[in-house]
């Protein structure tokens, strides 16, 4: 498994566990985890495939904003 992180502008917990829901529901079969504590509120997802459009789209939808690292 190859892990991704991308950069976000989440800042709470409420948000973020909206957007895992969100994500986990399109893509069942990854591990994530947001890091609020880091500067860059970093959301991390271990996949075996590629997810960036389908992460990006998600953040997208939901007003949110994210850049794969």
């Amino acid at each position: 498994m190859n892990i991704e992180a991308y950069k976000t502008d989440v800042t709470t917990k409420e948000e973020a566990s909206k957007i895992v829901v969100l994500l986990q529901f399109i893509i069942s079969d990854c591990i994530m985890n947001f890091d609020l504590e880091d500067r860059d509120h970093i959301l991390r997802i271990e996949t075996n495939r590629d997810i960036k459009d389908m992460v990006y789209g998600v953040f997208n939808k939901q007003g949110f904003y994210c850049q794969k690292l």
